[in-house]
């Protein structure tokens, strides 16, 4: 090619390209691109335009496939058509933007620049509902292509309205039934059933979407993320009123246990949690009671020597002890022993308690589901010759435990019985796994659930809209951004919410990595400067900030961009992270704050073909089946695990990969009783968000046509070859 234009210019001077009289500019989602997108390209260009197409980022609601492969799939669309292009992605096109649409017209000098459009558009796009201004939308020509669901709406009159608001020439057009009729729903729903889909977007980007697993079980929308109604209190006044909401929660001997908790608040001052169901009358769902101590105090809380002693010689900074912790039989609300203690223990360490100790003073029922619980987040039996109901563990350098597989799971998996129940062993073995890293030390399993409802709140309350989604909808003035795990492909009530999706990518030999954009998504420079587009005050949110390897990127993109970031809300905020903020400059809040952060680790990365961190090998992969890598053995030495045993980080290995075994054997019967099919790593796409593979190194490819838990079985053999070296 450039031989031709040397020689071309050598021989001839300069290449004359003519510039065009007029030019269409379509925007969309072009999820896929469609016969229906390209034959209004045609129609458009034989007209006597030059089309360009762009690929919008601007439908928030709209879950999309990644930016850069919807591109590919208009690329071999329009490879036989002359006159029409993509628009460049360096420069996002926001038709709500009047410093966007200027530079558009810019780019389009002494050129007549037209927007294409659909009817349903400039009936419900906010673009035309603001008020005009210069390079405002109304400002320009429009192509406008009618659908048959507007013209058939109740309110025609407001489209037509609208239409006059548009200063600009406009042209109608109007498409054949049969390219009218197609949706980027119906191609979807054919692609689930392995159906022919030829006759609705073109062979090529058929032929490239089936073989590289595209598309699959993959809604239109995201989901609207409501919060659980769970309601958190805190209060250390045991007024009669608290007592009321005890009493109602305790089944056996429920006067007596009430009397223990007055003689006890007349001695000491309490600290009462409770936990309520806000859409049930604000039923009561459990209770956590607690009171500081010390050293000089412990006898008068226990009576029991060898407990103070032990504890005189083992704690650590301020002690607090839990007197009692009693939940209500739910159904609707899972492991809420787990949620209490976890909501009682994140609030103990935010007020700077390091050193936990746990004593009933009340009989309510069987405690071995506590106990089991106290186990599970590291508590460990005090040593007692009267009792062995004392339990204890060190708050100072806390792990933390985010409790997320469920995020990596589509419907109906996620919801499916037999799944929920391996999912349920399953933590309890990785947790048990994680305590024996630092046995006596705290790892506070933090449900993600809880994490959406706080985060729901505090990003709603920062945006000033309610939690409840209103109808007719109203937007707050700001944008919520997602950048990490948490959020993605949700939506916050009431927020517009646009994710900026990013990775982590480790070099081959495990010595360092990046952050960069999730693969085939925009780079990260274009993906702020589409969020800039929005005109919006910017509400960063993360799932934890501890390092902020994912912050300290952005951060310079976003000055030079001069993004206006309102406020940073993450899951899980560290001292260190709150640091990192301050040099910043940038206001920062939190669902939990956990100063002394140890480690964390999240619960769907430990499991092979599960989750995990992508590694880069200077290409991104071709199909919809991330190589990533696991920080357990065999695949990583888990480095960043420190001064623990051997036989630890082996056992976590080994738990990690039984897991992993466990829970794919359950969703291949599952996906296999449903679908009447075998899963296989071509059919990952059906049942994870994300299919992921363990990278095994260059030229080293799966056999798609196996299913996963078979290459998890040579694995967890693998470990088994290293174990005599790590004894």
């Amino acid at each position: 090619m450039y031989r031709f234009i040397s020689e071309y210019i050598y021989s001839f001077g300069e290449i004359a390209i003519p510039k065009p009289n007029k030019v269409a500019f379509f925007p969309g989602t072009f999820d896929p691109f469609s016969l229906s997108h390209k034959e209004i390209a045609r129609t458009i260009r034989d007209m006597g335009y030059e089309v360009y197409l762009a690929v919008d980022e601007f439908s928030w609601s709209k879950q999309t496939l990644p930016h850069l492969l919807r591109s590919n799939i208009i690329s071999m669309s329009i490879a036989d058509e002359k006159d029409i292009y993509i628009f460049p992605d360096e420069y996002p096109i926001n038709l709500a933007n009047p410093d966007n649409l200027a530079f558009l017209r810019e780019s389009f000098k002494e050129t007549e620049v037209y927007i294409v459009v659909g009817s349903d558009v400039i009936q419900n796009a906010s673009a035309y509902a603001i008020e005009k201004s210069p390079n405002s939308i109304h400002s320009f020509n429009h192509i406008i292509f009618e659908r048959r669901i507007s013209t058939s709406d109740d309110n025609i009159g407001n489209f037509h309205n609208k239409l006059k608001n548009i200063d600009g020439d406009i042209v109608m057009l109007s498409l054949p039934p049969q390219y009218e009729d197609i949706s980027s729903t119906q191609i979807r729903n054919n692609i689930d059933k392995n159906r022919d889909i030829s006759m609705l977007i073109d062979p090529l980007a058929q032929k490239y979407i089936y073989e590289n697993g595209f598309y699959q079980r993959q809604p239109t929308d995201k989901q609207l993320l409501q919060t659980l109604s769970i309601d958190i209190n805190v209060t250390s006044e045991v007024t009669d009123q608290v007592l009321s909401q005890i009493y109602k929660m305790l089944y056996k001997n429920p006067s007596e246990s009430i009397s223990q908790i007055i003689k006890l608040s007349n001695e000491i001052k309490l600290n009462v949690l409770i936990l309520k169901d806000i859409n049930d009358n604000n039923r009561s769902l459990g209770f956590v009671i607690f009171h500081e101590t010390n050293v000089s105090t412990l006898y008068r809380d226990f009576g029991d020597k060898d407990i103070t002693q032990y504890i005189r010689e083992n704690s650590v900074g301020p002690i607090v002890v839990i007197d009692a912790l009693v939940s209500a039989k739910d159904d609707k609300f899972r492991n809420l022993n787990q949620i209490l203690l976890t909501e009682a223990l994140s609030y103990c360490i935010s007020k700077g308690y390091e050193y936990c100790i746990y004593k009933s003073i009340i009989v309510e029922g069987s405690q071995e589901d506590i106990y089991e619980t106290l186990k599970l987040q590291g508590f460990i039996p005090v040593p007692s010759q009267s009792t062995a109901n004392v339990f204890c563990v060190n708050m100072s350098n806390p792990c933390v435990l985010s409790l997320d597989l469920e995020t990596v799971i589509k419907e109906p998996f996620k919801y499916n019985k037999a799944f929920q129940k391996i999912l349920k062993k399953s933590r309890a073995r990785l947790q048990e796994a994680l305590t024996k890293l630092y046995p006596g030390h705290l790892v506070l399993s933090i449900d993600r659930n809880m994490v959406h409802e706080t985060l729901i709140r505090k990003i709603c309350k920062e945006n000033k809209v309610p939690i409840e989604p209103q109808n007719p909808r109203i937007l707050g003035p700001c944008v919520c951004v997602p950048f990490g795990q948490i959020l993605n492909k949700h939506i916050i009530p009431n927020t517009v919410t646009k994710s900026m999706h990013t990775e982590k990518y480790f070099n081959p030999d495990m010595a360092g990595y990046r952050i960069d954009a999730f693969p085939y998504y925009l780079d990260l420079r274009s993906q702020v400067r589409m969020i800039k587009s929005f005109r919006r005050p910017v509400i960063l949110v993360d799932d934890l900030l501890h390092k902020g390897y994912r912050i300290k990127a952005l951060d310079p993109i976003l000055k030079e961009e001069n993004v206006n970031i309102q406020k940073i809300i993450v899951g899980i905020l560290s001292a260190r992270g709150k640091e990192i903020m301050d040099s910043q400059n940038r206001e920062v809040d939190c669902a939990y704050y956990i100063p002394k952060l140890r480690l964390w680790f999240n619960e769907n990365a430990m499991y092979p073909f599960i989750g995990g961190d992508a590694l880069w090998r200077g290409y991104y992969p071709k199909r919809n089946l991330l190589p990533s890598v696991n920080y357990i053995l065999p695949y990583a030495a888990p480095s960043f695990i420190k001064n623990t045993t051997r036989d630890a980080i082996y056992n976590l290995s080994e738990v990690s990969i039984e897991n992993s075994l466990d829970i794919l054997s359950v969703l291949e019967k599952e996906y296999q009783d449903l679908y009447e099919r075998k899963l296989t790593l071509y059919s990952m796409g059906y049942v994870f968000t994300i299919p992921r593979c363990p990278d095994q190194g260059k030229d080293m490819e799966y056999d798609l046509n196996m299913s996963p838990s078979h290459y998890l079985r040579n694995d967890l053999e693998l470990l088994g070859r290293l174990k005599k070296c790590l004894e």
